[in-house]
């Protein structure tokens, strides 16, 4: 028999808007919350900036609108996007369509492995059962994407407090089923949540 490889390395999930304080921060603190009702599961979430000032906490509406949908951005300090970043996700969601440019800057092969949230939120529920990998499913998804009008999230910063609210309503309604997507196509996310 031959010996256990040992555990699958994670694979990686960058969510990039421009200052790393509202959108991409809020996107992945609720990943971070879908993941935990998967322990184990190989799958690691981040989030960058095009523009970000490094080491910026996240503006004080969106840590807000983040704790009403049990997400925390507490301990977020904002991180410029790099080329390290870029390089080493298997999957990168921009909030919009401004922030693609940036991204292929760094990494033109980044193409097939980047999309607005809701672009990939869309089609990762209709293809996940085919893919056997999170990997599978970003290829799938590079072939049958399609962008649609509406499909870039707004950034709320500098907007009244309802503005970050219907951010992260909008933010949990696309990462939710894209995170289960991803967890679909996992050994550990096969058995379901326990």
């Amino acid at each position: 028999m031959p010996p256990d490889p040992g555990p699958a390395e994670p694979f990686g999930v960058l969510f990039v808007c421009t200052g790393n304080i509202c959108r991409s921060p809020t996107a992945e603190a609720l990943a971070r919350r879908e993941l935990a009702r998967y322990p184990g599961v190989p799958l690691e979430v981040s989030s960058a900036g095009s523009h970000a000032l490094e080491g910026n906490p996240a503006a004080s509406r969106s840590m807000l609108a983040a704790s009403t949908r049990g997400a925390s951005l507490e301990r977020h300090f904002a991180r410029e996007l790099t080329r390290r970043r870029v390089r080493s996700a298997g999957l990168i969601l921009c909030m919009a369509a401004e922030h693609r440019p940036f991204v292929l800057s760094y990494d033109r092969s980044a193409a097939n492995r980047t999309f607005l949230l809701a672009t990939f939120a869309r089609v990762a529920g209709q293809w996940d059962w085919l893919a056997g990998s999170p990997a599978e499913l970003v290829a799938l998804a590079a072939e049958h994407a399609r962008e649609l009008d509406g499909d870039d999230i707004d950034d709320p910063l500098g907007h009244p407090a309802e503005a970050y609210a219907a951010c992260a309503e909008r933010l949990d309604g696309l990462v939710t089923p894209a995170i289960a997507a991803l967890v679909k196509t996992t050994p550990v996310g096969s058995r379901g949540s326990t």
